[in-house]
């Protein structure tokens, strides 16, 4: 009954009305004896925090204060002088470290119920780049679980984009990844690139870090095509395709000389970790 006639959501908790109690019988009046007086809020702030909300019910607090310029303090009073709540998500299964939805905010003026729906699987897309001190060939991408029958389908496309001094004079370097180094793979490879191959034979034990996609290329995509925040696979492949055309040949000829100093620490070493060397 309280909650509903002054439309506020909990009720006074016991030792509130004790001490309200003893005030009024201490000072006859339930007012602040100190204090200034907080002058009213215009409602022009009101109508913008409220229409901003509205618009965007999934905003975080923090977000309208950087937008609006009002304190976050002001942005949250104004919410409740527009009646408006911050609904929370209730996870009905458990979550786990990764999970980020319990601190989901939806702002309305009465809960709206609403249904946070996710796939059984998450999107995923794969990439298969090549980078030499020219150029980067590719992206290609796919979408299946890789294995030997689709690795030497893109080892096909990989090479319809090589030229001829490429083809010719080019070294072909990967990791020993099963599918990369299965018959059927380096057969293929083999019969195009002949001796070569920098692959398993002579490849040091779990050393990603001696090639140019795993020590360069694949951080620095992940640090810039999420940048907007893409929600569609395509517009990740877009980011993507972006991204490696504004990557300069200065560059690839900085990341050349990069992994010779990596080579030449991993021998070094003996093969062993180097990177301390780096």
């Amino acid at each position: 009954e309280f909650r509903r006639k002054f439309g506020v959501r909990k009720k006074p908790a016991k030792s509130t009305i004790q001490f309200l109690a003893q005030k009024l019988e201490r000072t006859g009046t339930l007012l602040s004896e100190c204090g200034k007086n907080h002058p009213e809020m215009p409602e022009e702030t009101i109508a913008m925090v409220r229409d901003t909300l509205l618009q965007s019910p999934k905003k975080s607090l923090q977000c309208l204060s950087q937008e609006t310029g009002y304190s976050y303090s002001t942005c949250q009073w104004a919410a409740k002088k527009a009646n408006l709540r911050p609904y929370k998500i209730t996870s009905v299964q458990e979550l786990g470290d990764v999970d980020k939805d319990k601190q989901v905010r939806i702002w309305a003026s009465e809960n709206p119920h609403e249904i946070a729906e996710s796939p059984l699987h998450p999107q995923k897309v794969g990439v298969w780049c090549a980078i030499s001190g020219l150029r980067i060939i590719g992206p290609i991408f796919f979408d299946t679980t890789m294995d030997s029958t689709l690795h030497c389908r893109m080892f096909y496309d990989f090479m319809q984009q090589l030229d001829d001094v490429e083809l010719t004079q080019g070294y072909f370097q990967q990791d020993s990844a099963t599918c990369h180094t299965s018959s059927m793979s380096l057969e293929l490879i083999e019969s195009f690139f002949l001796d070569r191959v920098i692959s398993k034979k002579i490849w040091p034990p779990k050393s990603p870090d001696l090639t140019s996609p795993d020590f360069f290329l694949l951080g620095l995509l992940k640090d810039r095509v999420y940048a907007n925040k893409p929600r569609m696979l395509q517009h990740l492949k877009d980011n993507i395709s972006a991204e490696i055309r504004n990557i300069t040949e200065e560059t690839l000829q900085q990341v050349l000389a990069n992994m010779q100093t990596r080579v030449e620490a991993c021998l070094l070493e003996n093969s062993r970790h180097f990177q301390h060397l780096l």
